[in-house]
């Protein structure tokens, strides 16, 4: 990889991964389409990783209170009936089935990194998701906040994510949203909950992929950092956008893109082996 494609897979990263479109996903089909080699599993988590400050930066008073509910709710009982508390118990509950499905699955999973066709049906199957969650969330009463239950849906959302063209956002929301939670606390919830789970995966891969990194002198380090900062300021302007396009329209817009990117997968891959 050089440096003008670690910057442009940042880029694809930081809009990615907020848009329910699978920023894994787009990080299989943009070498793809542009006939570049794959770019290391320790850059996917790299990127990964500054969209997750990207989150922290914009949701970092949130973060604060819930931190500091969980740590006081442990001593004083009326503190655990606090919306921040309850948004944290939520928050590490959702993040069990994920992390689990990460460290058992991670071999198994690696393998769909280089099939597009793998994720072009995983982009049907996440076009799907995010339809029927709207057509469902219209339906239900609408709820201002989560529950036990929605907790646990998130999770099992969050948990199908580690397959490249499932979205993590779009399948954490939608899978909330069939509980008839609105679609702004839906949103909100996915994007903290992207924390401890990005913060996991980056961790243990760059400790697996420590030696290689270092080893591969200053153009590596160069390229690692123009992908991360170009991720971390495109995640933030995403972050910032989706929320206000979350209180005005639904993500049926989601859905139709996803469909048309499968389609053009398809279409590319049988022009490509018949030329």
């Amino acid at each position: 990889m050089n440096i003008v494609q670690s910057i442009v897979l940042g880029i694809i990263q930081g809009i990615t991964e907020f848009f329910p479109v699978s920023s894994s996903g787009h990080l299989v089909l943009v070498p793809f389409f542009l006939g570049w080699e794959y770019p290391p599993l320790y850059f996917t988590v790299t990127v990964h990783f500054a969209t997750l400050l990207a989150v922290v930066t914009v949701f970092f008073k949130d973060i604060y209170r819930i931190i500091k509910a969980l740590a006081t709710g442990i001593f004083i009982r009326n503190m655990r009936r606090s919306y921040e508390f309850r948004t944290g118990i939520f928050i590490i509950i959702a993040t069990i089935p994920a992390a689990l499905a990460g460290y058992f699955l991670n071999e198994q999973v690696g393998g769909f990194f280089s099939r597009p066709l793998a994720v072009a049906a995983f982009l049907l199957l996440t076009a799907f998701i995010l339809w029927i969650s709207e057509w469902r969330g219209k339906k239900k009463e609408q709820k201002p906040a989560l529950g036990f239950l929605t907790a646990i849906a998130a999770g099992i959302g969050q948990m199908l994510a580690i397959f490249p063209g499932i979205s993590r956002s779009g399948s954490t929301i939608s899978f909330v949203r069939f509980f008839g939670v609105k679609r702004v606390e839906a949103v909100r919830f996915s994007f903290l909950l992207s924390i401890p789970i990005i913060l996991g995966s980056f961790i243990f891969e760059i400790s697996r992929s420590a030696g290689s990194i270092f080893s591969g002198g200053n153009t590596l380090i160069w390229n690692l950092a123009a992908g991360f900062l170009s991720a971390y300021i495109s995640g933030y302007f995403a972050v910032k956008y989706l929320l206000y396009f979350t209180e005005k329209k639904n993500l049926n817009v989601f859905s139709v893109y996803c469909v048309c990117l499968s389609a053009a997968i398809f279409i590319f891959y049988i022009i490509e082996k018949t030329i």
